[in-house]
C-alpha cells in the first residue's frame, strides 16, 4: 500500500496545456523561408536538433536564435522566433477545477516538466494556471530531461525542502510511460495522465480529497 500522498508533482505539456508541436516546426519554417520538413530536422533531429538542446539547457536563448540563423544561414528578429517557437500551447480546460481545489486548501503543488525557457515564458504569460503552482522543477534549469534521474532526484528534494516530506509521499502525473516509469523508480509515486477524472481518483487514493 502506498504512503499518503503530501505533495504533487504536474507535467505541464499534455497535461496542465497541450500544446501542437508541428505548429512550431510550420511557424519557425515560414520564418526561416524553409520548408518545414528541413525545420524539423534543425529543431529535433540529430546533428542539430536545436529545440532539444534548448530544452535540455545545453543552450540559452541568445544561443538558440544564433545558433538557428547560423544553421539556416538566414536572419530572424529574436522575438519572432522565441514567438514561433512558443505560441503552440493551449490550455487542458479539464484539469483546471484539480488544481485549483488543490490550491484552495494550501495542498502543495508544483510543475516538474520537460521544457525551454521560450515555453515557460509564454506559458506564465498566458495561463493563470500556470501561476497557481508554488514552485517548479524544469529540464531546462535542472540541465536534465525526463526520464533522466537527476531531474527526479531535484523535484524530490524540492518537495522535501517545502513540506519535508519523502519520496514515497510525493506523487507525479505524466502523459508518457517511460517518465512514470522512471519516477516510480526514483521512489515517487507516479501515474499516466489519462483524463481528470481519473487523476481526481488516483489522488483520493492517496488521502487527498479532490472532486473529479
Amino acid at each position: 500500500m502506498n504512503a499518503e500522498i503530501k505533495f504533487v508533482f504536474f507535467d505541464m505539456g499534455k497535461v496542465l496545456v497541450d500544446f501542437d508541436n508541428q505548429r512550431m516546426i510550420d511557424q519557425v519554417a515560414a520564418l526561416a523561408k524553409v520548408s518545414s520538413s528541413e525545420m524539423e530536422k534543425i529543431l529535433l533531429q540529430p546533428p542539430h536538433e536545436i529545440e532539444n538542446r534548448f530544452e535540455r539547457g545545453e543552450v540559452n536563448g541568445d544561443e538558440f536564435h544564433s545558433s538557428l540563423c547560423e544553421t539556416v544561414g538566414c536572419e530572424i528578429g529574436k522575438d519572432a522566433l522565441m514567438l514561433a517557437v512558443a505560441d503552440i500551447f493551449w490550455l487542458n480546460t479539464s484539469i483546471v477545477h484539480i488544481v485549483a481545489q488543490l490550491r484552495g486548501v494550501n495542498f502543495p503543488i508544483a510543475i516538474l516538466s520537460n521544457t525551454c525557457s521560450a515555453h515557460w515564458e509564454f506559458v506564465k504569460s498566458k495561463f493563470a494556471l500556470i501561476n497557481l503552482f508554488d514552485d517548479r522543477v524544469l529540464s531546462y534549469e535542472e540541465q536534465s530531461m525526463k526520464p533522466d534521474g537527476k531531474i527526479y532526484q531535484s523535484a524530490i528534494k524540492m518537495a522535501n525542502r517545502l513540506t519535508g516530506c519523502q519520496a514515497g509521499e510525493v506523487f507525479f502525473v505524466d502523459d508518457k510511460q517511460e517518465n512514470v516509469d522512471a519516477a516510480r523508480a526514483a521512489g515517487m509515486q507516479a501515474e499516466l495522465f489519462v483524463s481528470a477524472r481519473k487523476l481526481a481518483s488516483q489522488l483520493k487514493a492517496g488521502g487527498v480529497s479532490v472532486v473529479g
